[in-house]
Order: structure tokens, then C-alpha cells, then sequence
């Protein structure tokens, strides 16, 4: 304390002074503000209660991180844990991170949660627009094992994000991913009193809220390091660290950290901070030109779940002719979102039964080359993309060279849609199922599957454009999920994508084995001073829980 000691004196002599610093030092020094891992309430649908003196320790506290450089984490640091859920955000902070961007819906019953994605099939072993579930519904739901969760990793409310972003100092950047919620975040955040927490708001669906004077936006550095990998390029966030601004926003803190030189904190939240469950949700909302209310899904669920095999096999069993029909009224469109979620479902149950048969191997392929358009994305493709996703389930890897050519083929009635994503080729409407192909061929390890994935990962950029949005972040992780030859193993870690570069780089961080320790220390050997070094991730200490789809070991 002689330090501190010091400061007081000589602040001592400057008036005025020095009773606001005993004040803030006594705040600094409360057993209550040190206690950071105090349990979250991952229901909450309100701020919780605040002492006055730890609020303005953390507005101090924020205006400190908002001087900068500051580092913001695309979704949360997903790596450790599936993206925008508590253990992401908080994960990142201890990495290094100053604050989070985040992306915000609303479930049928008006609950604001986190969540990036309109479907919720990527994420979780649900299907269906997350506006469509309510959200006891969304709460309940499991992420796929693959993303990192732990048991009882669930989706946090807006609110749940607030009282972590007050606790950890944490700074935001909401994408607000709809339209029709700025009233009710503003009045979180007044609720919250976190306005000064907040650094930008996506310019769609938040005209208002750019508009609101508590809003205090700062410049971002550089853009783009969140896309392609180029936060693992330490040449790329130095370059980015020295322009003009304040920010620049990551997928993963940890190179940055690095440059910066803050070392991890690693201050984990508990295992155990779930609530009881919500009691006091507000009434539905019902939207009467959803094509799909959320009782459909509960009642589609119902009629697939617990049927057999045979059954489920019947489900598949569809007149692929009026998949491309997009003409009709609302009604027969609705009978169609209707069978195009029927078939997705049947597939995925097919997945889990795991129960491999010739006629379901064929009904699949079938599936994953007729998949289904629909004019509005939360059904298109989804037979499809479920339908593959089932056949990596299967191990079947005698569907390699089905999927090879469902990936490379162009329909041409994607033409027939009717506004495809902005900017986009109309190709890359199909990007949930050549996704899902490509996951699965990395479940289906065989040469042809392998050489596939070197060949894509050997395209360029605007060759890979043409068949669906470029996937080499995915590709790769498929690829290291292969028996690699060294020679294969090294042309990753030093490929010319910086997405398939900085991808490889973090997987054999984060999924060590003693061959990619030691190709990782001849080809990138400065990637081992990152905090998730190899000793860390081997003793369990880091976030992440290996996958079954890590990688071999």
C-alpha cells in the first residue's frame, strides 16, 4: 500500500481532489465490486439492482476503455463457446477484449435475446425462425456440440448481456437484426444505465437510436478483421492498431491481445448461473402474415417426433416437382413452408437415430440434390441442408460423390427468386446447403472427400463466389478433420487465404496433437505465445471443451 500511499500525497496537494479519489479508491477495494464471477441471471428480463458506488466505479470504468485502443469481438470470442451467449462475451473479455458486438432478435412472445442467425437449425437442434418460437422455447433449446457449448450453455436475454456487460465493464456494439426494437432497447438501456457502454449501433433497424444524444458512437480503426481470418495476421491488427479511430472489431481477441500485451484473465463464470425458470414473460405476440405461427412447429413436432424409421423414411418421400414452384397465394405457399420444414425434420430425426439403411441413404441424397426453394429464406434450401447434415450423421461416406455434385451445381430456377440477399449473386441464395455439404464431408473422411476440400481451399476467391458465398473458414475445419499429411497439414498454415491461414493457426491452437504442436512451431511459431498456448488448452484451463468434431487426437 506504500504505492497507493504515495498517490494520495501527492494528489493531496491539488484541491478538491482528494476526496473523490478516497471514494473511488474505497469502490476499487469493495469485496463486492472484486467479486466478478457473482452469479448471472441468464432469464432476466430486467437490470438488476445497482449500489451507487459501484455504478460510478463502472462508468469510470468505461470512459477509461473508451479512450482506447479499443478491441471489439464479433459476436463474442467464439472460439471457447457458441457465439453470442454469456460464456462468448465473457470469454473475450478475458482475453484481452474491451466490449462485444452483438446481435439482437426477438422471440413470439417480445423477449429481446441474442441470437445472429433469422433460422436457428446452425446453431441449435431446433429449426425454424427464432421470431416464430416463444421464448421459454428458445431458452430450452441445446447448441450443436460442435460449437463449444457446455451443459447448460443456453441463449441469454438482452438483459442478461447489460447486467455482464455492467459487471466486466464490457463495451457494445449492437446489430439489431430486425426491424421495430429500438423502443424497447433504448428503454433496457436507460433501465441499465449502460449508454456509455454502447459504441455504435448498426445503421439498419436503428435509425432512431443513432439519432438518440445519450448515443456516444466512436470511429472504427479498420474494417474487415473480423471477415477472412485477418485478426489472426499480426502484420494486419498492428497495421490496423495505427490508423485513425478507436476501434477494430475481431473474431477472436487474442492476436490483438498479444499486440497490446494484455495478458488472459481467464475470470470464468460459474457452471451454475442459470435462474428459475421466467414467470413473469409478457403476452404473445402474434404476427398474422408469418406463414409458419409458432404452434406449427410444436405440432410438426409432435407428428415427427417418435415415429419410426419407415416413417420417417415416408416423410422424405416427396413430389420433388413443386420444390421450385414459387407462384401461388399465401396459403399455398404456406403448405409448402409446411412440407419443406415436414421433410427437414424427418431428416434430422433420420440423423439421430443413427440407424444407416440404403433406402434412407437414397431418400437423403435425393433430398440434398432437390432441395427446395422458397421466397422466404427461413425455408429455403432447409430440406436440403437438414438432409445432409443427416447423411454426415450416418457416416455415409458412399454419399461423397453425391455431395461433391450437389455443391458444384448451379439451378437454375434459383433465378426464380425473388430478391436475393443485397449485393449477392443469386447463387449464393443456396449458402445453408452447400454449408451443410460441406460440414459433412469433413464427418466423412475419405480421399475424394479430402481431395475436394484441397481443391476448394486451392480456389480463389471469385472461383469459390460462383458456387455458393467463398466458405474456406469452414472448409478448413472439414479438411483438419481428415488424416492430413504434414506436407497438407503445412500448405494450411501458410496458405494464401488469410481465412484458411488464420483458421488452421487457432485449430491446432485450440486442438492440439503433438504433430500440428510441432508443424505450428515450424510454419507459425509466433502463434504460440497466444494465450490459449498448447500446455493451456492440454490442462483443460482455457474456455473451450474439445468437440467431437475437434479434430483427431
Amino acid at each position: 500500500m506504500s504505492f497507493i500511499a504515495s498517490i494520495i500525497d501527492s494528489l493531496s496537494k491539488l484541491s478538491g481532489v482528494l476526496p473523490v479519489f478516497c471514494a473511488v479508491l474505497s469502490c476499487l477495494f469493495s469485496p463486492n465490486l472484486l467479486a466478478e464471477t457473482k452469479p448471472i441471471n441468464g432469464y432476466i428480463l430486467s437490470p438488476l439492482p445497482e449500489a451507487a458506488a459501484a455504478r460510478a466505479v463502472r462508468h469510470q470504468r468505461i470512459a477509461d476503455r473508451r479512450q482506447g485502443p479499443i478491441v471489439m469481438v464479433h459476436r463474442g470470442a467464439f472460439a471457447f463457446a457458441p457465439e453470442n451467449t454469456l460464456e462468448a462475451y465473457a470469454a473475450a473479455m478475458d482475453y484481452g477484449a474491451d466490449g462485444c458486438e452483438v446481435d439482437i432478435r426477438r422471440t413470439a412472445d417480445g423477449v429481446l435475446v441474442m441470437f445472429h442467425d433469422d433460422g436457428l437449425e446452425r446453431m441449435t437442434d431446433a429449426i425454424g425462425p427464432i421470431h416464430q418460437h416463444t421464448y421459454s422455447e428458445v431458452v430450452a433449446l441445446r447448441f450443436r456440440s460442435f460449437y463449444g457449448a457446455r451443459p447448460g450453455t443456453g441463449l441469454p436475454t438482452l438483459a442478461a448481456v447489460l447486467e455482464l456487460a455492467r459487471q466486466r465493464a464490457m463495451l457494445l456494439h449492437l446489430d439489431i437484426k430486425e426491424p421495430g426494437l429500438e423502443e424497447d432497447i433504448a428503454k433496457l438501456l436507460d433501465a441499465a444505465d449502460v449508454w456509455d457502454h454502447v459504441v455504435e449501433v448498426n445503421e439498419a433497424n436503428a435509425s432512431e437510436l443513432r439519432k438518440n444524444p445519450k448515443l456516444q458512437r466512436l470511429a472504427y480503426k479498420a474494417s474487415g478483421l473480423q471477415g477472412g481470418r485477418l485478426d489472426m495476421d499480426p502484420a494486419k491488427v498492428k497495421e490496423a492498431l495505427a490508423r485513425p479511430g478507436k476501434m477494430i472489431l475481431v473474431d477472436d481477441p487474442r492476436v490483438a491481445a498479444r499486440e497490446l500485451n494484455r495478458p488472459p484473465h481467464r475470470i470464468r463464470l460459474p457452471d451454475s448461473f442459470r435462474a428459475p425458470w421466467p414467470t413473469n414473460l409478457p403476452a404473445i405476440r402474434r404476427d398474422t402474415h408469418s406463414f409458419s405461427p409458432p404452434h406449427f412447429l410444436r405440432a410438426l413436432s409432435k407428428r415427427v417426433d417418435g415415429r419410426s424409421l419407415d416413417e420417417l423414411e415416408k416423410l422424405l418421400t416427396a413430389d420433388f416437382t413443386e420444390r421450385t414452384d414459387l407462384e401461388g397465394d399465401v396459403a399455398y405457399q404456406q403448405k409448402r413452408a409446411t412440407r419443406i420444414v415436414e421433410r427437414a425434420w424427418a431428416a434430422e430425426k433420420i440423423g439421430r437415430l443413427g440407424t444407416k439403411s440404403s433406402r434412407a441413404v437414397q431418400l437423403l441424397e435425393q433430398q440434398v440434390v432437390n432441395r427446395s426453394l422458397h421466397r422466404d429464406w427461413a425455408w429455403h434450401g432447409l430440406d436440403g441442408a437438414m438432409a445432409a447434415r443427416a447423411l454426415g450423421a450416418l457416416r455415409a461416406t458412399e454419399s461423397v460423390p453425391v455431395l461433391v455434385r450437389a455443391f458444384f451445381a448451379i439451378d437454375p430456377e434459383l433465378k426464380k427468386m425473388i430478391q436475393p440477399p443485397a449485393n449477392y449473386p443469386y447463387v449464393w441464395t443456396d449458402f445453408r446447403p452447400k454449408l451443410e455439404m460441406v460440414v459433412t464431408l469433413g464427418d466423412l473422411p475419405c480421399e475424394q472427400s479430402k481431395a475436394f476440400l484441397l481443391d476448394y481451399l486451392a480456389m480463389d476467391e471469385n472461383a469459390a463466389g460462383k458456387f455458393s458465398a467463398p466458405l474456406f473458414e469452414e472448409a478448413t475445419k472439414a479438411l483438419l478433420r481428415q488424416d492430413l499429411t504434414r506436407d497438407e497439414l503445412k500448405s494450411l498454415l501458410q496458405s494464401r487465404h488469410s481465412a484458411v491461414r488464420g483458421t488452421a493457426i487457432l485449430e491446432c491452437l485450440d486442438h492440439p496433437t503433438d504433430s500440428r504442436a510441432a508443424m505450428l512451431k515450424a510454419a507459425q511459431p509466433w502463434a504460440l505465445d497466444l494465450p490459449t498456448a498448447l500446455s493451456q488448452a492440454r490442462s483443460g484451463r482455457s474456455w473451450h471443451s474439445p468437440s467431437p468434431r475437434a479434430g483427431p487426437r
